[in-house]
């Protein structure tokens, strides 16, 4: 996901490993908040790939800095992560769901036609989950746990609605 976010903000404007991560947690804070160390070998190994370019600077106190911008490569690298499927493992898809559909507007509109199916597929095997677990004997005689795992099934078909509405506004553009 880290990546995915990087490549989304340098795609706006070049930017330091600072400035990134400012931005990240700024709209992405909710669900994601890298640190340095985290975004450091992120950065490195991207520019490594050939998804990134970096340019040194020193700032006005003379420390040494990176600014970071995105290759064409490192365009289309993006695009291929927002169209991966998502991991089996639905704690880390259902935040990666929310940032795929938060950076779409990347994408042409045969792209996000299929984001918007990759994701409202995966949504609905999350939902398919929830309610078969929800109506086993564990949940029986466990109010709580029923209201814990009902809260994450609203929030699967709320973003399931939000993501049939984007697939729609994209058709009309």
């Amino acid at each position: 996901m880290n990546e995915i976010l990087i490549l989304y903000f340098l795609t706006k404007s070049q930017n330091t490993m600072y400035g990134i991560a400012k931005m990240i947690n700024k709209y992405f804070g909710y669900i994601l908040s890298p640190s340095f160390g985290t975004l450091q070998p992120a950065l490195k190994r991207m520019e490594k790939n050939g998804f990134l370019t970096s340019m040194k600077f020193f700032t006005t106190g003379g420390k040494l800095s990176f600014y970071y911008s995105v290759t064409p490569e490192g365009l289309e690298f993006l695009k291929e992560k927002l169209l991966e499927k998502f991991p089996k493992n639905p704690v880390q898809s259902y935040p990666e769901i929310k940032i795929k559909l938060a950076c779409s507007d990347i994408l042409d509109e045969n792209d996000k036609k299929t984001l918007f199916s990759i994701v409202k597929t995966e949504l609905l095997k999350l939902k398919n989950i929830s309610d078969k677990i929800l109506s086993s004997e564990i949940y029986e005689n466990n109010y709580l746990g029923k209201m814990v795992l009902d809260g994450s099934l609203c929030e699967y078909k709320n973003l399931l609605e939000l993501t049939e509405r984007l697939e729609k506004n994209a058709c009309k553009s």
